[in-house]
């Protein structure tokens, strides 16, 4: 008892000490309520497969790399699970708040293809995701609460529909194509960032403006789908140019489908962006809707040139030589002595 009662004073000389700080001293000395918000850049790249001809895929596939291209991913798919026939049919990237949902459609075959994603707690280095995909109006994929760590790469296996494409080799040696059912495979990956460090914000994308280009003011439960290209002209060049690099243009959808007011964002050279602006005011769209209604909207589209890939009859125009190649080579060993 005596050990106590000699210490009291000092326990409240201290009491009184801490209620004579100020208050934001007291704040400053723990961490900030919530923490620092942040959002994600999410990436998603839409492909098709053909799953008679695959092994069976699991509805939410991790993949353990995360890849730079379309192509370095449809690598990945075809040597690791064995995916047979993978192609890209769409690709996007958006910054989203958590708990931000964002609408993205995409003419695939007759139908459009429409697209739901909201990031849900996105925290440093975490998050979980709500996808749902529907096809002509028929659900195809409903994935709710998949968690995600920060640059992870996740694909969320679909259901099937029209709205593959059959490439074959037509008559002369064109490379020609054909509806087919397909399965969908849809590829995720998120950089969770602050909120400062967004990109690619749904109004930036696209967002609904009267005739003459002005923000319209949306409310709070309004619905707003982006327009949706359905003819893409190629820019032409000389024969023989090598082009390479993006060029980035932005201008208006009008509810007629048709896109005014074209401008370079980010051009590469006059003669190239004058090109490239030739062939966007070419395009056909669908509209975009606000509330179900067609309206006035931007539009941002970068076009990249660079070497095509080579036709159907060109690889096998390649594989036929190295088939003769290799028959040169093993009559050459033939020839030889065994001693």
């Amino acid at each position: 008892m005596k050990y106590c009662f000699n210490i009291l004073p000092i326990c409240l000389i201290l009491i009184l000490l801490g209620l004579s700080l100020p208050p934001s001293s007291l704040a400053q000395s723990g961490p900030r309520p919530g923490g620092r918000p942040y959002g994600v850049n999410l990436t998603y790249a839409v492909y098709q497969f053909d799953a008679a001809r695959s092994p069976e895929v699991e509805a939410v596939l991790r993949l353990n790399s995360t890849f730079s291209t379309p192509q370095e991913e449809i690598a990945h798919l075809k040597e690791k699970h064995k995916l047979e026939e993978v192609e890209v049919r769409h690709i996007r990237s958006v910054g989203l708040r958590s708990d931000e949902t964002f609408n993205d459609a995409v003419l695939l075959g007759p139908e459009y293809m429409v697209f739901w994603l909201t990031p849900r707690e996105v925290a440093r280095g975490y998050m979980k995701l709500d996808l749902k995909v529907r096809y002509a109006n028929e659900p195809l994929l409903d994935a709710t609460g998949v968690e995600f760590d920060n640059f992870e790469t996740v694909a969320f296996k679909g259901g099937r529909g029209m709205f593959g494409i059959k490439y074959f080799v037509g008559a002369g040696g064109r490379r020609e194509s054909a509806p087919m059912e397909r399965t969908l495979l849809v590829s995720v990956t998120p950089e969770i960032v602050p909120l400062a460090s967004l990109r690619d914000r749904p109004e930036q994308l696209s967002r609904p403006v009267d005739e003459y280009g002005s923000p319209i003011q949306t409310k709070e439960g309004d619905r707003f789908t982006p327009p949706v290209a359905i003819d893409r002209v190629v820019p032409k060049f000389d024969t023989g140019r090598g082009v390479r690099g993006s060029v980035m243009l932005a201008g208006v959808v009008t509810p007629e489908g048709k896109i005014i007011n074209v401008k370079v964002a980010r051009g590469i050279d006059p003669v190239i962006d004058e090109r490239a602006i030739d062939a966007l005011r070419q395009y056909r769209f669908s509209p975009a809707l606000l509330n179900g209604k067609p309206v006035h909207a931007t539009w941002r589209e970068e076009i990249t040139f660079a070497p095509g890939p080579p036709s159907i009859l060109e690889l096998q125009r390649a594989a036929e030589e190295e088939r003769q190649k290799e028959k040169e080579k093993e009559k050459e060993r033939k020839k030889k002595p065994l001693w």
